[in-house]
């Protein structure tokens, strides 16, 4: 009965996580139709975190991009910008990551995650640049 148990969970907890992108897409997709609804932004916040969690970086940048466009005045601004350069980065885009760690330096210079997002950018546009 134990075994039996297990391996119900077990399967159970495969097909979750097997259905995680379809339902964060299914989310951040309906917040992008309706960008005037006031959860949209978190939701899209959301999608984009749980992509990060999984270590689905393409996928959290492209969603962090279209957010950059589809809420501009949004309190989550900072949180798309840094991602889409931390995701840039984690996915081996480096001319994207130093753009985007640079706009989030231009646009919030007294941000929470300045230093960081400085010595990033210092970083990556040492290893990254030609001089």
């Amino acid at each position: 009965m134990f075994k039996k148990l297990f391996i119900v969970l077990v399967i159970g907890a495969i097909m979750a996580i097997a259905t995680i992108p379809m339902w964060t897409d299914k989310m951040a997709e309906d917040a992008f139709r309706n960008p005037e609804r006031q959860l949209s932004s978190e939701n899209v916040k959301k999608a984009i975190q749980t992509r990060m969690y999984i270590y689905m970086y393409p996928d959290a940048r492209r969603l962090s991009e279209k957010a950059i466009i589809y809420f501009p005045e949004s309190k989550n601004l900072p949180y798309f910008i840094y991602t889409a350069a931390m995701s840039s980065e984690k996915s081996n885009e480096y001319a994207a990551a130093i753009h985007w760690y640079g706009y989030f330096i231009d646009l919030f210079p007294g941000h929470e995650w300045i230093s960081q997002a400085k010595n990033n950018h210092i970083r990556l546009k040492a290893m990254h640049t030609s001089k």
